[in-house]
């Protein structure tokens, strides 16, 4: 539980961005008033955006391939030799650190037959060598050996690198775009939510743990359920709704993106607290959408970055890594951050969220609605649809285009 904090302790403490005081100040006002955000309207989605075999590859192929995603944490590539490998979204990956400290990204590919160099999660190596006929890669993916090469006489090592994909760490994350040649800016495709990253402590953070588990429903599902606050009265009642206003929240957009405050039952006192004593993790849950894929939950004391991919049209893989503070990441504290991992992984993500998302892809598949009716508290769902759908609109003219 957070305590006051001394005026020595708080002049210590960074000034919150102005994007996240603004949107607590404006959560505190409607929570004053009992009436939350709302759109002017109802709204439907089409069940078949989330039946559609031909729509989910389309997902797959443009949106999954367009935009920076969130690959890993920084923590798990912690020196130079350190490699990770990546299958989220069925695309062979490998994040390596390389002797200069730089993490990179590349398809985990031999360039000789494509047989895969590590099949391991997680390893500490020199070299990445090949399991099939020994072609050696460098860390920084240049080839550095093949077994007789005089039997390549035409061959040019320098050509035949792994192939590599833009790469970067921005607030302690490892972001990929998984499309070689493309350029990337995370900083510049995040904007202000970079800054909120940054306050709450995602440039120290170190990953507690990491689950990967796949689901049978459809990759949106579980953001629809992210993205709104109207389900947590019913679905957790018995878990974490004690913590929370009923069905209080507010969303802005960020370029594709949103940031989100929903009211925990500490903000009555936030109002009667100066903006610069107010607590973004106990007066107030926030949350961030991160096209398109990834959901950051910032709890009491550690944040979830939820990131989830398209396996097929009724099938999602779920990554959760669990950050903590580097100075709470002590051997007193293994038992605080089981329990809570246990609450909120298993119970609430898991067993809640989660089974809810399995049921309603049954439930759609049954043929019993031809749409999804969303109410005016549920605008955010369709903000992300009409994201994704932009997106895709985006992709057919820049095909049409290049047609002509």
């Amino acid at each position: 539980m957070a305590t006051a904090m001394q005026p020595a302790e708080r002049e210590k403490t960074p000034r919150a961005p102005q994007a996240m005081l603004d949107i607590l100040a404006r959560l505190i006002r409607n929570a004053q008033s009992g009436v939350p955000q709302m759109a002017d309207s109802q709204a439907s989605i089409p069940v078949d955006n989330y039946l559609s075999v031909e729509r989910c590859q389309r997902e797959r192929d443009v949106v999954f391939r367009r935009f920076p995603l969130i690959v890993g944490h920084d923590s798990e590539l912690p020196e130079a030799g350190s490699t990770l490998r990546h299958d989220g979204l069925d695309l062979p990956m490998l994040l390596t650190r390389d002797g200069e400290g730089r993490v990179r990204a590349f398809l985990n590919v031999c360039r000789h037959r494509g047989m895969r160099l590590q099949k391991e999660q997680q390893c500490q190596r020199k070299t990445l060598v090949c399991p099939y006929h020994g072609w050696t890669y460098n860390l920084d993916g240049s080839l550095k050996h093949v077994p007789h090469d005089e039997f390549f006489p035409a061959m040019d090592k320098d050509d035949h690198g792994l192939t590599e994909l833009p790469c970067e760490v921005k607030n302690g994350l490892i972001w990929v775009l998984p499309t070689p040649g493309e350029k990337i800016d995370v900083g510049e495709w995040l904007g202000s939510i970079s800054d909120d990253l940054s306050y709450l402590g995602f440039d120290d953070f170190v990953q507690y743990r990491k689950t990967e588990s796949l689901h049978d429903n459809n990759w949106k599902l579980i953001i629809d359920a992210f993205l709104e606050a109207y389900h947590v009265k019913v679905l957790h009642r018995n878990s974490v709704y004690p913590f929370f206003l009923d069905s209080m929240a507010i969303s802005e957009t960020v370029n594709r993106h949103m940031r989100s405050s929903v009211a925990r039952r500490r903000i009555e006192e936030a109002a009667s607290l100066p903006p610069e004593q107010w607590d973004f993790r106990e007066h107030c849950s926030m949350t961030h959408f991160i096209f398109p894929n990834c959901i950051t939950v910032n709890h009491p004391d550690y944040s979830s970055v939820l990131t989830f991919y398209p396996v097929a049209v009724d099938k999602m893989r779920w990554v959760h890594h669990m950050l903590i503070p580097a100075e709470r990441n002590t051997e007193a504290e293994q038992t605080h951050w089981e329990n809570t991992f246990n609450l909120i992984h298993e119970t609430v993500f898991r067993a809640e969220d989660v089974d809810a998302a399995e049921q309603i892809q049954a439930g759609l598949a049954s043929g019993a609605n031809t749409d999804i009716t969303l109410g005016r508290m549920e605008y955010t769902i369709r903000q992300f649809h009409e994201s994704l759908q932009q997106a895709l609109d985006e992709a057919d003219q820049v095909r049409e285009l290049s047609t002509l």
